[in-house]
């Protein structure tokens, strides 16, 4: 009887927790396994320059700042104290190739119809990522996000920045 009631304590003590970790914004949307890989890939990079606890904050925090579009899902002491270092990198990222400038696109316009975000602060947010050399805009902009679902708006958001000649090859010039 005794352990009937053990086991079955520890069950229901480990169904809260599932609950209580399912519920926390880090997890609630399908386009985090896209987040959660760019944030591994630049932890690892930015251990070249800083300690692991730093690089691992500084990862999150630039990781933040693309996928959820400059704007915060939720509250962290820890990023906010690494801020200023992720400010620094993230003119740098371009030089990191953590992902391709077109998979990126493609992930966060996945992410944008997600969290259904505004299309002028999409468009802002990715104008300047784009300055960053990170994702393609205007005729740079892959074909492939039009037919995704839910992103037509925002795929008319990123063509519609008129780019030329030479913008378009300064650009291919920098991620290459």
């Amino acid at each position: 009887m005794g352990e009937t009631l053990l086991i079955g304590g520890a069950l229901l003590l480990g169904g809260i927790v599932s609950s209580l970790v399912k519920s926390h914004p880090f997890y609630k949307h399908q386009s985090q396994k896209f987040k959660d890989s760019y944030q591994a890939k630049l932890w690892h990079n930015l251990q070249v320059e800083y300690s692991e606890n730093e690089a691992y904050w500084i990862s999150r925090a630039l990781t933040d700042y693309i996928y959820d579009f400059n704007k915060r899902l939720y509250e962290d002491v820890h990023i906010e104290r690494y801020m200023s270092h992720a400010i620094k990198e993230k003119n740098n990222l371009y030089k990191q190739h953590i992902e391709s400038p077109n998979v990126l696109c493609e992930e966060l316009v996945l992410r944008a119809v997600e969290l259904k975000v505004p299309p002028m602060l999409f468009f802002t947010h990715m104008k300047e990522l784009h300055g960053n050399y990170l994702v393609p805009m205007g005729k740079l902009t892959p074909g492939s996000i039009e037919s995704m679902p839910g992103a037509s708006t925002y795929y008319l958001e990123l063509t519609k920045l008129p780019l030329s000649t030479k913008q378009m090859t300064h650009y291919l010039d920098m991620i290459n």
